[in-house]
């Protein structure tokens, strides 16, 4: 019981570390395109930026018509917890270290929600960061990391 709430918790902290790594990629990405047009960037600019953006993004409910839940948590979990319910599936009868085949997993669930939120959002991507390849890699890699951070908390006798 006790190993179980642990393991929720380490969950929470995932998607929260994920949540806040794309926050932080999103901003980066739009204030490295500020820069291009000439507009003067600080170090005090993109600290402030990248934390109100991290209350914004991720501790803040969203507007009137959708329920009042934070949208970034909410859509990163969805597709955390597909991606891993199905890799503790696969190591039922894989035998890997379990920080890779998650890692592996967040990787995918960032890859899937990238990919479908403009499906889903009418052709619009709702995170900047994912308009361009590099963008899309570094995403990618934000879920490897949160996966990686999850499953590496996992004890090693149990997935």
């Amino acid at each position: 019981m006790i190993k179980g709430i642990i393991k929720i918790g380490f969950l929470f902290l995932t998607i929260l570390l994920v949540s806040f790594l794309v926050g932080a990629q999103t901003t980066v990405s739009n204030l490295i395109w500020l820069s291009s047009i000439d507009m003067p960037v600080t170090f005090t600019v993109l600290i402030s930026s990248i934390y109100h953006d991290f209350i914004l993004m991720t501790l803040t409910s969203a507007q009137p018509p959708l329920p009042p839940l934070p949208v970034l948590p909410i859509i990163i979990s969805l597709g955390l917890v597909i991606s891993f319910g199905v890799t503790w599936i696969v190591l039922r009868w894989l035998k890997t270290q379990k920080k890779y085949a998650y890692g592996i997993a967040g990787a995918v669930a960032l890859a899937f929600i990238f990919y479908l939120m403009p499906l889903v959002f009418f052709g619009v991507d709702m995170l900047a960061g994912a308009r361009t390849l590099t963008g899309k890699i570094i995403l990618v890699i934000c879920g490897y990391l949160g996966g990686h951070f999850f499953g590496s908390r996992l004890s090693k006798g149990e997935s």
